[in-house]
């Protein structure tokens, strides 16, 4: 069954008409994938799904009774509502289907006949919608994506509206999560996550029953996550079966056999027109005529369309310099004095090192890259260059364009001996072309704006570059061209990424940077990862076998404390029968405590299988679970006990 169907849809923006006759059909549970060039429409498509924005011609039917859950890019919070509050606002489905089967619980023990049957089936529906919702667990989910997205205990009982903008969007993210609509839009949503959080999304969205569709430009979660690839272009939506990387070999398949099947027919046509031409006023005009009759019916094949527009990103000639780029001893960095992250940091960055430097949102990545490259001060310790050592820095806030500028004229203010033809040149490289040179800095977009730091950088002629997010604002061709160009360069990279599939194809090295400090650890991200999930199942097996230990002297403790008394126990008082006020209620209490039971039985297995020990994201999903269920079963048991 169908939750979303688009039929012909034309949405006109100014004077450009963003879709034209668009078609798209969304099954309940599907994972749909969205792609395109920046400025295709895959923002405008969300909106007018949520209603946001309206179509102009077409229809557009979402199942009657189906939720629709959209974050919004700048959400807003009403004054004094915490972030758990605002959260737990995603419950309010939950809340009302439960209370409704508690409801239809007491009526069927006194309800016969027809009436029965009714409430029967009622209660069927709705323990079906409650199981959709994620069950009688769905009160703990809270917590558990306030944690899988990276906001911070300390912050769940902060008022929301005076958090920064990453964690608002994280909040808003976290209720639609919670609230686990029919149909889950999500533009983007791995831009304010960290490397952890996003893994853990990605385990979130492979396990929720909703459809989704899922608009974003990393590789790696459209593979692991979607199940259909829906790409924008020149208005139309083109659907291709399967996760990303089988997109890249259909379209480049569907393409080949396009082109074939466009150039035989153009063969035909000319094949055809020159008989026509050369037999008409001939003794064969008759079957001449005949031909262009039928050649008149022939429905013409549109050359197939390969969008091969994307950045050269090129950089010009760079200093050779030392072996050694940069060392430090005893580095403190901090975004001011008062404020020191990380201390005592003691590096040493070659000619050729690749480093990828990751790690928790606020441990500190940004201000490091930032002293490393001389744009914050240091607050101890000292920093080494070496010869001829010339760092490119690139701000993921864009912050070093001028606001009153136009792309010309923030080439010309840093390079004023080039000419006005090198200048549009080198603009064109960088997909600014004709009349977009003069356009207002401020009306770009953020990935134009990226576009245009990029032209600026290359120009400086660095010997080592320092990237701060350098993928965020690029599409998915900018971003293969991005990666092109330093693959080639022969300087040293400290780069910061939540592009997996960049940093396993660029990085030597990763720098993971954490509130204990900072440590470097050879080989790609992929690698890293393998690295860090088996010190965590060494730390998970040793904290298992501790465990173990303790318990059995703690047995070993009572038994003997048993056997060395001799008197015998007095014998309890009958405990009063209670007669439970709901026996639906306790009954489903008592079912509850033994699915939480066998729940935690078997999550202690699958803790110890490798399939769960080397996926980062299952782990962490698997622990926090863990603790969850300890929790709830030690409230659920005590609410047993006094029950009345």
């Amino acid at each position: 069954m169908s939750v979303l169907i688009l039929e012909k849809v034309k949405k006109i923006l100014g004077s450009a008409e963003v879709l034209s006759g668009a078609d798209l059909v969304v099954d309940n549970g599907e994972k749909v994938g969205i792609v395109g060039r920046n400025g295709e429409g895959k923002t405008t498509l969300l909106k007018l799904i949520t209603g946001v924005e309206q179509i102009d011609v077409g229809t557009l039917k979402i199942t009657r009774g189906a939720r629709v859950g959209y974050v919004e890019q700048r959400p807003e919070f009403d004054a004094g509502v915490t972030v758990r509050q605002f959260v737990e606002t995603g419950l309010e489905e939950v809340r009302h289907v439960e209370a409704e089967l508690e409801a239809c619980g007491e009526a069927m023990a006194t309800a016969d006949g027809e009436a029965l049957e009714k409430l029967m089936n009622r209660h069927g529906e709705l323990t079906a919608r409650m199981e959709f919702l994620g069950g009688w667990e769905a009160e703990r989910t809270v917590e558990t994506v306030l944690g899988g997205i990276g906001l911070a205990r300390e912050l769940w009982d902060r008022e929301a509206r005076v958090l920064s903008g990453g964690e608002k969007s994280r909040t808003a993210l976290a209720r639609e999560l919670v609230a686990v609509p029919d149909l889950l839009l999500l533009d983007e949503p791995t831009n304010h996550l960290d490397l952890v959080g996003i893994e853990w999304l990605e385990a979130w969205l492979q396990q929720i029953h909703s459809a989704v569709i899922l608009v974003s430009h990393d590789r790696r979660m459209l593979d692991s996550v979607v199940d259909v690839i829906v790409e924008v272009e020149r208005g139309k939506l083109v659907r291709y079966p399967g996760n990303y990387s089988r997109y890249v070999d259909l379209k480049a398949e569907r393409f080949t056999e396009a082109l074939r099947e466009y150039e035989a027919q153009q063969e035909f046509l000319r094949k055809e027109d020159s008989f026509i031409k050369k037999h008409m006023g001939s003794q064969r005009t008759g079957e001449a005529k005949g031909r262009r009759k039928r050649l008149s019916n022939v429905e013409r094949l549109e050359r197939p369309y390969d969008d091969v527009r994307r950045p050269r990103i090129q950089l010009g000639k760079v200093e050779r310099g030392g072996e050694e780029v940069l060392a430090t001893e005893g580095l403190v960095v901090g975004p001011t004095p008062d404020m020191p992250l990380l201390r005592g940091l003691d590096l040493r960055i070659g000619r050729g090192d690749r480093i990828g430097i990751v790690g928790p949102n606020g441990a500190g990545k940004s201000t490091l890259l930032k002293t490393l490259a001389g744009r914050l001060p240091t607050l101890g310790g000292t920093i080494r260059e070496g010869y001829k050592a010339s760092c490119g820095y690139y701000d993921q806030e864009l912050q070093d364009l001028r606001d009153d500028g136009t792309p010309y004229t923030e080439i010309l203010r840093d390079h004023p001996r080039m000419t006005d033809l090198e200048i549009r040149n080198h603009l064109a490289r960088f997909l600014f072309r004709g009349k977009d040179v003069d356009l207002a800095v401020k009306s770009l977009s953020g990935g134009e704006r990226a576009r245009l730091t990029l032209a600026r950088l290359v120009l400086t002629e660095p010997s080592w570059l320092a990237l701060d997010e350098p993928t965020n604002h690029l599409d998915l061709a900018g971003r293969t061209a991005l990666e092109e160009m330093l693959a080639t360069f022969p300087g040293a990279l400290l780069v910061i990424t939540h592009d997996r599939a960049f940093l396993d194809g660029l990085a030597t090295h990763i720098l993971e940077v954490t509130s204990n400090g900072v440590r470097s650890m050879p080989g790609n991200y992929s690698e890293y990862r393998s690295n860090v999930l088996a010190e965590q199942q060494a730390t998970f097996e040793g904290n298992a076998a501790a465990k173990k230990r303790e318990d059995e002297q703690r047995k070993r403790a009572a038994e003997a404390a048993a056997a060395s008394t001799t008197a015998k126990p007095a014998k309890p008082a009958q405990a009063k029968k209670r007669k439970p006020a709901n026996p639906w209620r306790l009954e489903k209490l008592e079912k509850e405590i033994i699915r939480l039971e066998g729940e935690r039985e078997a999550l202690l297995a699958q803790l110890s299988k490798e399939a769960v020990f080397t996926d980062h994201a299952k782990l962490m999903e698997h622990q926090l679970e863990l603790a969850e269920l300890e929790r709830d079963l030690e409230t659920k048991n005590a609410e047993w006990a006094n029950w009345e």
